[in-house]
This record gives C-alpha cells, sequence and structure tokens, in this order.
C-alpha cells in the first residue's frame, strides 16, 4: 500500500473530485437561505470598479445595520461574478462553492502525498473523507459559506506552494505562495495563523541540514509573518484594533473550550448527539491501529512519525480553528479549514497500520476500516444535506408566496411573515426586493416580521417595524393585514387576515404600546404562532 515512488494514477483525483461534487449536486438548485439575501444583492448592485476599494472597507459596507470588521475582497469579487447571470436564481452560486470544495479535496490530497509522503491511495483517502465530512455541508450548500471554503483554498494552496518550496522546486514557488497568502488574507482574516503552520512544518518535518539554522529557517517566514503585520495594521488603520476582543474572563475561557469540544466532535463524528455504538467501535478500531504502529515502529520511525501526526493532526486542527475563538459565534463551517488535519491523522493511522501490521487479515481490515469511514460519513451526510434542502424548499416557497400576496394586496397592507430561523435569518427585506422580487413589491406592502428575520438587528429592527405600523395605522381608510406562518418542522403555511381574525386590529394598535424590543417581538410571535399557526392557507391569490 505505501509506495512513495509510484506516481499518483489518474484516476485517483477523479475519485476526489466526485466525492466532493456528487452529494452537492442534487442540491444546485437549492434557494437562497438567511444571509444570501442581503449579500447577493449587494454585490449584483456594485460595479467591478469597486473592487480596489475593498482593500479599504468593510466588504458587506453596512446592509446589516453596522458595519463589519471584515476585508474580503475577493470573496466580494466572486459575488459580483457568480451573481450577473441570472441574479435570482442560485445555481451559479452553489456550482462555485461545489468547484471550491472539490478544489480544497484536491489540495487535502496533495498535501497528503507530497508534503507528509502519503502513498496514492492513503493522499487520495484523505481527500475523499475531507469532501464527505458532514460538517463541511454549511460551507458548500449555503451560498454564504463561502466565506469559509474561500479563503481555506489559498491558504492550503499557499502552504502546499511553501512546501514545495522548500523540497527544492524552485523560488517560484515561494513567491508563488506569498501572492497565494495575500490573497486568503484578503478573504477571511482567520488565515493570519499562516505563520505558525510554516514553522510547525519546517520544525517537525524539516532536518536541521534541510531547514539551515534557527535565524535561516526563520528568515523564510519573515515575508508572511510581514504580509501578516501589514493586513492587521490595516485592519487597526480602518476599524480601529487588529483583531476582534480576546477572552477576558474564566467564563469565557471555559466557553471557548466548550466550543471547541464541540468543533471536534462535529469533525470526527458528523453530528453533536450522543456516541452511536459506531462511533465507539471505529475510535476504538482507530486506537488499536494508533497502537499497534507504536509498537511496531523502532525508535527513530516512532518519533518521526509522532512529529509528523501531531504536526498535521492535532496542531494543525488546533491552528485551524484558534481564530473561531474571536469570531464572536460559533458555525459548523469555521472548523472547516482544521478538518484537513482530521482527514490527514486518518489517512496516516490506515497507511502507517497498514504497513505496520504484518498479519495479511489484520492488514487488509486496515483497508476495511478505511471504508467503513467513508461509508459512515457519506451516511451521515445524506440527511444533513437532506436538511439543508428542505430549508432551501421553504425558503423559496415562503418568497413566492409573499410576493403572490404582496402584489395581490392593495397598497400600503400590512404583511407579516414568519419562517424559521435557519430559511430567512437577516433576510428581511431583501426578499421582497430585487433580484428575488419584482421591482416595486417592497414598496407597495408593508413588511413585518420577528427580529430575528430582520438583517439589521433588534435595535433597526425595531425602528423599522414601527415606522410600518405607524403608516399602517394612519392610512385611511386602514388597508387589510395579512399574516403568513410557516411552521419549523414541515413547513406547512397558515394564513389569516383581519378579515378572519378582526381583533388582529385591536392587537397590531397595542404594538405601539409596547416599551421594548423583547416585548414587541413577543406580541409579533404570539399573533403568528397562536392566531395565525393552524390556518389553512388556501390557494395564492392572484395579482391585481
Amino acid at each position: 500500500m505505501r509506495d512513495h515512488t509510484r506516481s499518483m494514477p489518474r484516476w485517483l483525483p477523479l475519485l476526489v473530485v466526485a466525492a466532493a461534487c456528487l452529494p452537492y449536486l442534487p442540491l444546485v438548485r437549492d434557494y437562497f437561505l438567511q444571509d444570501d439575501f442581503g449579500v447577493v444583492q449587494l454585490f449584483i448592485r456594485r460595479p467591478y470598479s469597486l473592487f480596489p476599494r475593498w482593500f479599504t472597507m468593510p466588504w458587506t459596507e453596512d446592509i446589516w445595520g453596522y458595519v463589519p470588521d471584515e476585508i474580503r475582497p475577493f470573496v466580494a469579487l466572486t459575488y459580483q461574478l457568480t451573481g450577473k447571470w441570472d441574479p435570482g436564481r442560485p445555481e451559479l452560486h452553489h456550482l462555485f462553492n461545489i468547484g471550491l470544495h472539490a478544489a480544497n479535496a484536491l489540495l487535502v490530497m496533495a498535501i497528503a502525498r507530497s508534503v507528509i509522503a502519503l502513498a496514492p491511495l492513503p493522499a487520495a483517502f484523505a481527500g475523499v473523507v475531507f469532501a464527505l465530512l458532514p460538517a463541511q455541508a454549511e460551507s458548500v450548500v449555503w451560498v454564504t459559506g463561502r466565506v469559509d471554503s474561500m479563503p481555506a483554498f489559498f491558504y492550503l494552496a499557499a502552504f502546499l506552494a511553501y512546501a514545495r518550496w522548500r523540497q527544492g522546486h524552485g523560488w517560484h514557488w515561494y513567491v508563488s505562495g506569498l501572492a497565494l497568502f495575500f490573497v486568503a488574507l484578503f478573504s477571511k482574516q482567520n488565515t493570519i495563523t499562516m505563520v505558525a503552520t510554516l514553522a510547525v512544518y519546517d520544525l517537525c518535518l524539516l532536518t536541521p541540514r534541510q531547514r539551515g539554522t534557527l535565524i535561516q529557517t526563520a528568515m523564510a517566514w519573515v515575508p508572511f509573518a510581514a504580509l501578516t503585520a501589514g493586513y492587521l495594521l490595516l485592519r487597526r488603520a480602518i476599524f480601529g484594533q487588529s483583531l476582534r476582543p480576546g477572552l477576558q474572563t474564566s467564563h469565557e475561557i471555559a466557553g471557548v473550550a466548550l466550543m471547541m469540544g464541540r468543533h471536534v466532535r462535529r469533525t470526527m463524528t458528523g453530528h453533536l448527539a450522543a456516541l452511536t455504538p459506531a462511533d465507539i467501535a471505529m475510535a476504538l478500531v482507530l486506537a488499536i491501529v494508533l497502537v499497534a504502529i507504536v509498537v511496531k515502529l523502532d525508535a527513530a520511525a516512532r518519533r518521526r512519525f509522532a512529529l509528523v501526526f501531531l504536526a498535521f493532526g492535532p496542531i494543525w486542527f488546533a491552528i485551524g480553528v484558534a481564530p473561531a475563538a474571536l469570531a464572536g459565534y460559533e458555525s459548523e463551517r469555521h472548523a472547516y479549514l482544521a478538518s484537513a488535519g482530521w482527514a490527514f491523522m486518518l489517512a496516516m493511522i490506515i497507511e502507517r497500520g497498514h504497513a505496520a501490521l504484518r498479519v495479511r487479515a489484520l492488514r487488509r481490515a486496515t483497508i476495511a476500516v478505511a471504508a467503513a469511514l467513508v461509508v459512515l460519513y457519506s451516511a451521515r451526510l445524506a440527511p444533513v444535506l437532506t436538511s439543508w434542502h428542505q430549508a432551501a424548499v421553504i425558503s423559496e416557497a415562503g418568497v413566492l408566496r409573499l410576493q403572490q400576496e404582496a402584489a395581490a394586496a392593495p397598497p400600503g397592507a400590512l404583511v407579516i411573515v414568519g419562517l424559521p430561523r435557519r430559511n430567512w435569518e437577516w433576510a428581511s427585506p431583501f426578499v421582497l426586493d430585487t433580484p428575488f422580487a419584482p421591482p416595486g413589491l417592497l414598496d407597495r406592502v408593508r413588511l413585518i416580521t420577528p427580529w430575528r428575520l430582520h438583517c439589521c438587528g433588534p435595535g433597526n429592527w425595531e425602528v423599522d417595524t414601527r415606522r410600518q405600523l405607524t403608516r399602517w395605522l394612519q392610512t385611511s381608510p386602514r388597508p387589510p393585514v395579512i399574516a403568513l406562518h410557516y411552521a419549523p418542522r414541515d413547513g406547512s403555511l397558515s394564513r389569516v387576515t383581519n378579515r378572519d381574525v378582526p381583533e388582529l386590529d385591536a392587537i397590531l394598535a397595542s404594538m405601539m404600546q409596547t416599551r421594548t424590543v423583547e416585548t414587541l417581538d413577543g406580541v409579533i410571535l404570539d399573533v403568528l404562532d397562536r392566531i395565525v399557526a393552524g390556518h389553512p392557507a388556501g390557494p395564492a391569490p392572484a395579482p391585481r
């Protein structure tokens, strides 16, 4: 199984690409979700000439009601490109994300092969595992998830280029690595960890003869460190701080430790539920194989294996996920880059275990373990993708029905809409504006949602909601009220109007007497859950 002189068969990269693409291609028509609406709308309205300015300004400007500390010109450019063709449709966005995921899986395979020096099959196994991890779905299926898969691509490519230079393939690889790192930095700020990754590679994998003295070794990191420092200084000049505020209290530190543990569990098992017998069995088998490797190797080989295993396993994962501590929130996609470390670890265990075990049956068992891992992750990826698909179906149905209601309602009608957060969080009022709806509908009706569905946080939501209510209350004669509710479990639609429930008028008028965001939001949620839910929606109204 282990043959470092053998070239990579052409079918192995195709296998990795298939593993990365085939599970996701059936979802290529899935509709936009959550942040997608604001991001897509923003960038189809921006000219390409704005690209240089994005190096000195927040990439999403103030569409969320605040100024984010994010400089991402290269990611912004991709949304311009994938949004110019039929911007109200998601297909090109999804194809781009799937292509990125496949490219990242190929890079994982290339690093496993040329840097870790695994044989072709184990290297391809690393790429397949990376492609099939259920935790990757958010970065691939969700259009906005590109903000993690794209910087990961340039990070992995920069690291591979640097390693190729270290292997004596010419200075053009080093220059390419710097250029790729520049793009990675200006794709997302979590890539500032590159210098640490290069240092671990040099100190753990290279011999003193290969890397030179410690000063000579460190000099190779200086240009990368200078780019990082320049990037951080630019952030300080624009936002007043280089990084987001760090951890300050023991409670915050404990919370981050728990978050890191959840990232590890999601990556390794594909879920946060209780460990299943399959999880326990797989962990035991991998532990046994790892012990067998350690026992069979001599002292020098054991030390070499331990250094490589730690560098491209736990340390890679820790470096990759560390910036999540500063993210301010937790998301599966924050471990996208880090998860390559788990793929590397599994590939090393399988390959070294196959080489260390002398009994033929045990050697075959390691291949069976590799196949079982592929089957396990494939099986666990399927329901995750189904869940994302169902969310997209509900999101598209909600947009379509809202368009129909707005087109059929009298001007000034008050429309209250409630969808699960997973579908429309941060999506209002973009969902009723171009390119997702015909022009003019957003101005035709007064749109109100719970604050979790509003683009711009509770403060801005409260101002907007009270303004819409005031305009509706002051219109004479008072336009109708239309309330739509989509059930969280199955997406079934309920609909009522103030003709069906006359007390709606009084309830809505009382909203103006609420004094807090929480109270106002509570009244809207109560209307949706207690009054609207359960009423059959009936056919969509015909446009006026």
